[in-house]
């Protein structure tokens, strides 16, 4: 399955115009964006270029980098340590100009960084610096997931289901259903404080959220949005997300099967947090890929940063793709790490990792209060 011509055409203008709303700079002139796309699927790039123009249409300067997992790892593997550890300066300029960036697709290779923490750490610092960047210029930022043929293989899956999977949650993102569900739960989060999960499985975590905003992923970044510093979006998109305060997480829970960006998969994941923090975890199988991802970076990587509801009724389970998996409908997702910016946290870290939840056996409630049971809103 793919997009049609009409499709593909509206998406790019959507993204530019509706989304992002790319244009002039409130101080004068045009802006500049930044696009990255993965270089390996011709159709991705393709749609790159179809955004390109999108922007030329309004008045904006663009530049364009091709990107490739498969590159960073020889990256990786060739560049002196020295090397790693140094911030790009190119890197740094562009943090330091652009207006918004965009990236479009995935890694054709997931699990491209196995083997390579030690080499990866090195550049965790950097990576966090222009993360400070980004967040203190309050840079506007999009992800486009685009359904890279190598990551499908990669996740066992075929590469026209992975295309249909896709397709299907990118076109439900602009629907009435996705914006009904996301304004469901934000109306039932929010004003509360104590959030408790449970889980048939045994899972029972509680953490607060006191004063902190309850934020909606809908594939557009409204006035209110920007004016309170909301300057990022999915598409895929459909979730209502919040930070939790982040020293107030307690207790166990359960993770089916994730995928551990860059490092690969692990299954019956189960992770402990005291105080907000990851006390130990252990799974049937992988346990290893997430201690190599925490060695990889640094900061606050092992802190809770981010829960998730899932609200896009197209998105189905891919195998691993987090920007369509953690969207599905009758999910929650918890993420360690960075939730500076956007996300109105404040754990700094160089890395953001999501872990998927499918609560079809589930319960959660804020404040006593019932708000999803077996994956499905029960408070209107």
């Amino acid at each position: 399955m793919s997009l049609s011509e009409d499709e593909v055409r509206d998406l790019a203008g959507r993204v530019v115009r509706e989304s992002l709303r790319i244009g002039r700079r409130s101080g004068g002139g045009y802006e500049s964006v930044r696009i990255g796309y993965n270089s390996t699927d011709p159709t991705c790039e393709d749609f790159a270029l179809r955004v390109e123009e999108e922007c030329w249409k309004v008045g904006a300067h663009t530049i364009l980098l091709p990107y490739s997992s498969r590159r960073e790892r020889l990256r990786f593997t060739l560049s002196p340590e020295d090397s790693l550890r140094e911030v790009s300066p190119m890197a740094k300029a562009l943090a330091r100009n652009v207006d918004a960036t965009i990236y479009i697709g995935e890694q054709d290779q997931p699990g491209w960084a196995s083997g390579l923490h030690d080499r990866v750490r090195l550049s965790a610092p950097g990576r966090e610096l222009i993360r400070r960047i980004l967040d203190r210029r309050r840079v506007k930022w999009l992800y486009f997931g685009w359904p890279i043929p190598g990551a499908a293989e990669y996740y066992g899956m075929p590469v026209e289901e992975f295309r249909r999977i896709f397709f299907n949650a990118i076109r439900s993102s602009y629907s009435g259903e996705l914006r009904e569900l996301t304004s469901t739960y934000r109306r039932s989060l929010e004003g509360r404080s104590l959030i408790r999960i449970s889980h048939e499985d045994g899972s029972m975590l509680e953490f607060r959220i006191d004063g902190r905003p309850i934020l909606v992923d809908d594939g557009v970044l409204s006035d209110e949005d920007l004016a309170r510093g909301d300057v990022g979006l999915n598409i895929p998109c459909g979730e209502v997300f919040v930070a939790p305060l982040e020293t107030t997480a307690n207790g166990r829970i359960r993770f089916e099967r994730t995928h551990i960006s860059g490092f690969g998969e692990a299954e019956g994941l189960e992770v402990s947090f005291r105080r907000g923090r990851i006390t130990g975890f252990e799974a049937e199988k992988g346990a290893e890929n997430l201690k190599a991802f925490l060695d990889a970076n640094t900061g606050d990587k092992d802190r809770i940063g981010e829960f998730g509801i899932g609200c896009n009724p197209g998105a189905e389970y891919t195998g691993g793709s987090i920007i369509v998996d953690e969207k599905i409908y009758g999910t929650i997702h918890i993420a360690i790490g960075n939730n500076t910016g956007s996300y109105h946290g404040r754990n700094r870290a160089s890395s953001h990792l999501d872990l998927i939840k499918d609560m079809r056996g589930g319960v959660v409630e804020a404040d006593g209060v019932e708000i999803m049971k077996y994956g499905k809103p029960s408070v209107d």
